[in-house]
């Protein structure tokens, strides 16, 4: 399954910003024991600071994943399942 998350830092995270590239190399390492592959961070300016997608085995695996993420306390998730064009076509394929 794909995902996308949001992120916002928090008041934690804004003071740490500098390790923020170093967090993100470990969380890569933590979803990696979990089954579930990073596929890209991306920093960016605006409503959210950052983004994070990725595939997982499941919902169950994600949430557990982001729950983990969110314990460190340094970002809040806003998280979306996603679906490439192939993905796309299967849900075409069920609607009206």
């Amino acid at each position: 399954m794909k995902f996308v998350t949001l992120f916002r830092f928090t008041s934690q995270g804004v003071a740490n910003f500098k390790q923020t590239t170093k967090r993100a190399k470990d969380f890569t390492k933590v979803a990696k024991a979990a089954g579930v592959e990073i596929n890209e961070f991306l920093w960016t300016q605006g409503r959210f600071d950052g983004m994070v997608s990725f595939d997982a085995p499941d919902r169950e695996t994600a949430a557990g994943l982001l729950l983990s993420l969110a314990a460190r306390g340094n970002v809040q998730t806003e998280t979306m399942s996603a679906f490439d064009a192939k993905g796309m076509e299967k849900v075409l394929a069920k609607a009206d």
